[in-house]
């Protein structure tokens, strides 16, 4: 766990898929840096545990649902008296050869994974706007950045969210900045298929330039860069935490 520094004193931060994953790890650490949080999870019951064990705000909330979505970020940003900021973690997952992939699991990962950021967004804008230095934070993928088997649904999805970070950065600078991470393999409940079998992280891990496989900590780490001022010249960036994979 990386020592706090206060980067995030005062900001006041939406943060969805915070039930589990990614999302729980980039929510604690984000309050560990001074940062008051609002959690949303199509898990309630998750996401309010690990919303009163930080003395955070929560709600339900699925992001493929617009009415849902527009109703939970307005009394977020109520409960926070303002935005300055979204992580857009929610995402699912079907690995699948796209000869295979079913009609409604294609619907669904497009919904989730880039019609939910976009929804989040829409309903942040009114909050961010008022802000006076705004920042957006973005889950894709590294199979955003290379065709993998079995993952075309999730990939076309995943690639969405960079192109919808970069135009987000174009349209709503120069006060709102967008950027995106691409996690390689990071162990959440997600990737268990891969890292519960000790053989199967040893192949996993002998694929990327650092030997390991990812934790949460290190997608937190990235998503702290790019919402504190560390990242203040940075907008539509596409962050690779990968260990080198995508490049190897």
């Amino acid at each position: 766990m990386s020592q706090a520094s206060g980067r995030l004193d005062g900001r006041r931060i939406l943060v969805t898929g915070a039930a589990s994953g990614m999302g729980r790890a980039i929510a604690e650490g984000f309050v560990r840096e001074g940062a008051r949080v609002a959690l949303l999870d199509r898990n309630a019951e998750g996401v309010g545990q690990v919303a009163a064990a930080l003395g955070a705000w929560s709600s339900g909330c699925d992001v493929a649902d617009r009415a849902m979505v527009d109703e939970a970020v307005a009394r977020a940003g109520g409960a926070l008296g303002g935005l300055d900021g979204v992580v857009n973690g929610a995402g699912i997952l079907d690995i699948t050869p796209i000869g295979e992939l079913a009609p409604e699991s294609w619907d669904r990962m497009i919904a989730v994974n880039l019609t939910g950021p976009y929804n989040i967004v829409r309903a942040a804008l009114p909050f961010l706007r008022a802000a006076p230095m705004a920042t957006i934070v973005n889950i894709a993928s590294v199979s955003a950045l290379m065709p993998m088997p079995g993952t075309g649904g999730y990939s076309a999805s995943k690639a969405g969210v960079l192109m919808l970070t970069r135009c987000l950065g174009m349209d709503l600078g120069p006060t709102i900045r967008a950027n995106a991470i691409c996690p390689g393999v990071i162990k959440t409940e997600m990737t268990r298929y891969l890292w519960e079998d000790a053989k199967h992280t040893a192949a996993a891990a002998e694929r990327v330039a650092l030997k390991r496989l990812g934790e949460t900590e290190d997608i937190f780490r990235a998503a702290l860069f790019l919402t504190c001022e560390d990242s203040a010249f940075s907008t539509g960036v596409a962050l690779p935490v990968d260990g080198g994979f995508s490049w190897r």
